[in-house]
């Protein structure tokens, strides 16, 4: 149903764009018969025997000098609102003049500035969109976002104390409505940092789908996990229900999940190829704790106290195996 809908959407969008182009969208929808149009008036006619009524001339509209700044009106007027610079990318923030995007170091194996550099070529590679590179950054056309004749600059600018970097695109050329620009700077930076994000998402699921390496830290009743909190606690809540747990509350922000073990069958755990999990059935609660480069992971009961050294140990050589499989998270 849902897939009926959204291709009932789509359609009913490419039939609405079919009826319009830019030119259209940026007028009003009715005539402009009104340009013609005069103020016309006439003094108030008043009886005879009667006075004049006193008139405040407060609100009289002066009539415009031949050197006063004339507005644009009717098909001249441009309707459409202005496209806003919109921070895809989780972190992102908009620069001040509008004309770019601040990114910040999220990853330590890559400098950003490479990073963005390859996504830039990216983009433009998949754009089609012409791109020369000379000391200053990169000159591409717009297509197939725009005019494919209209020409942008792009460029980083690093800043070491923020640990950032902005892509920053101008219009190249004075012709054109200061509007008309500022809406293609925006549509460019917007379409780059969606490609960027898609990019973003495909590495970080391929980095979701890799062997995370679990470590009992028995001195301190702990289990250490070689990743963030964030990856660590995807895997674990992904892989629990397959092992036997029910998860029955689950809070990320306080890093800690309710479950209650039923077991599995010895056939189950053949199926799974994993060492069978033998520990009482009964409920638990697991504490996650964010170490920054690494995740620490706790087992206690439903009363909060921790569980055996033995219990501990059984949970940990199941859970390390089962962090390493890769095809229990496909």
């Amino acid at each position: 149903m849902n897939s009926k809908k959204m291709i009932m959407g789509l359609l009913a969008i490419s039939v609405l764009a079919g009826c319009s182009n830019p030119e259209t969208r940026a007028q009003a929808n009715r005539g402009f018969d009104y340009e013609g149009e005069s103020l016309r008036s006439q003094p108030l006619l008043i009886p005879a025997g009667l006075e004049a009524p006193a008139f405040n001339n407060e609100y009289v509209v002066p009539v415009l000098s031949d050197s006063a700044q004339h507005g644009v009106t009717g098909k001249a007027l441009d309707i459409r609102p202005p496209t806003q610079v919109l921070p895809l990318v989780r972190g992102a923030e908009i620069m001040d003049n509008g004309t770019g995007l601040w990114f910040y170091q999220q990853r330590l194996d890559q400098p950003l500035e490479q990073e963005l550099s390859q996504a830039l070529e990216a983009f433009f590679a998949a754009q089609g969109a012409d791109p020369s590179r000379d000391g200053q950054g990169w000159q591409s056309n717009g297509r197939p976002i725009g005019n494919a004749s209209q020409q942008f600059r792009w460029q980083l600018v690093p800043d070491a104390v923020r640990r950032a970097v902005a892509v920053q695109v101008n219009v190249l050329g004075s012709e054109g409505l200061i509007q008309d620009r500022q809406r293609a700077e925006a549509s460019m930076l917007n379409a780059f940092s969606l490609s960027y994000q898609r990019e973003l998402t495909q590495q970080q699921n391929l980095l979701d789908r890799s062997p995370i390496t679990l470590e009992l830290d028995q001195p301190q009743g702990r289990l250490l996990a070689a990743e963030g909190y964030d990856r660590t606690w995807k895997r674990l809540v992904t892989l629990l229900p397959q092992l036997g747990f029910q998860l029955t509350n689950r809070q990320q922000a306080l890093g800690y999940v309710d479950v209650d073990y039923d077991g599995l069958s010895a056939s189950k755990w053949r199926d799974l190829g994993l060492p069978k999990l033998d520990i009482p059935e009964r409920e638990y609660r697991i504490q996650l704790g964010d170490l920054g480069n690494q995740s620490s992971i706790t087992l206690s009961d439903k009363d909060r106290v921790p569980v055996s050294a033995e219990v501990l140990g059984e949970f940990a050589t199941t859970l390390s195996k089962a962090f390493q499989r890769t095809d229990l998270i496909r």
